[in-house]
């Protein structure tokens, strides 16, 4: 892909603030607004299902080029295209729930100062990378990477780490913590994962936290197969919750999930043959928490033949 900036970062001189990905492959133009990247085939569908978000891009890019393309991509735009399905955009009944978790201070919070045990939310994710291995010439890649703690935690053991998620508002706040706490060796950008701008055997490890009930999992786990180096690992949790959302895999629990991954390519290690319960918790408002035990399952990519 070829970059053209319109707007440049005053701080970070290499970080673009505006402008356009341009794909000779595919010939696709891809807008990067607020120094965000997003990387959507059908960026009319994506913005139709968040035009509050798309209203904020229109209205508070600066370049002419970008007006001129988020006005010719809302004439192509119709009623019955928009949809709302912005809950984790900022304004989303979740993004606070998951800003909360992503939280690195809770000293003020009052249902964790009731519990008998101190409880951190945000420790879920170094206690989901620890016994992953030092590789510093490896690449990472964090799936439904939310706010980015999970990828900063990951960038301690690998040297690049790719943060995707499908929430705009979450890769910019992804983003903001990188440059200010000077994270360098992370890229954030909206993408959906299973249209992926990465060729195969590209990554060390893949990461995905939470993400296999909401997306085809005949779809989901070929393509992390394949983006895996061979005898590469995925590591993945599930709550296996269904009350919150509309799922994919209704009928997803710990067996079947274990039998499909070895089904697809992979091998579950064996410290994970068994269905874990790690505590999570988040806050979906000031007087309601919800309380999970996430299953941990570490998967080597390994031969086609072999199975």
């Amino acid at each position: 892909m070829t970059l053209q900036s319109l707007i440049i970062h005053p701080e970070a001189k290499n970080e673009c603030l505006e402008g356009f990905l341009n794909c000779s492959k595919c010939g696709i133009k891809y807008p990067i607004i607020s120094g965000v990247a997003i990387i959507v085939k059908d960026l009319l569908k994506y913005a139709a299902q968040r035009p509050t978000l798309f209203g904020k891009w229109y209205s508070e890019c600066e370049s002419q080029a970008m007006k001129e393309f988020l006005k010719d991509l809302s004439m192509n735009m119709s009623n019955k295209d928009v949809t709302i399905e912005d809950r984790y955009e900022s304004y989303g009944r979740y993004f606070h729930t998951y800003k909360w978790l992503h939280n690195e201070s809770f000293e003020s919070d009052k249902f964790l100062h009731l519990l008998r045990w101190k409880i951190k939310p945000s420790d879920i994710y170094k206690k989901l990378t620890t016994g992953i291995n030092f590789n510093p010439e490896g690449i990472a890649l964090d799936l439904g990477c939310a706010l980015g703690l999970s990828t900063f935690e990951l960038s301690k053991k690998f040297s690049f780490v790719f943060g995707v998620d499908t929430s705009f508002s979450f890769i910019v706040e992804a983003k903001r913590k990188s440059l200010e706490s000077k994270i360098t060796n992370t890229e954030f950008f909206v993408a959906d994962i299973l249209n992926l701008p990465f060729n195969n055997q590209k990554f060390d490890l893949v990461f995905g936290l939470n993400i296999l009930e909401f997306l085809p999992i005949e779809e989901l786990l070929p393509q992390i197969h394949a983006l895996l180096k061979p005898n590469c690992m995925f590591v993945t949790t599930t709550p296996y919750d269904y009350n919150r959302e509309i799922v994919f895999n209704p009928d997803l629990n710990d067996q079947v999930l274990r039998l499909k991954l070895e089904k697809m390519g992979f091998e579950v290690t064996i410290k994970t043959k068994k269905e874990s319960y790690i505590p999570w918790i988040l806050k979906i408002n000031e007087r309601t928490y919800l309380f999970y035990f996430l299953d941990l399952i570490e998967a080597y990519k390994v031969s086609k033949h072999k199975h």
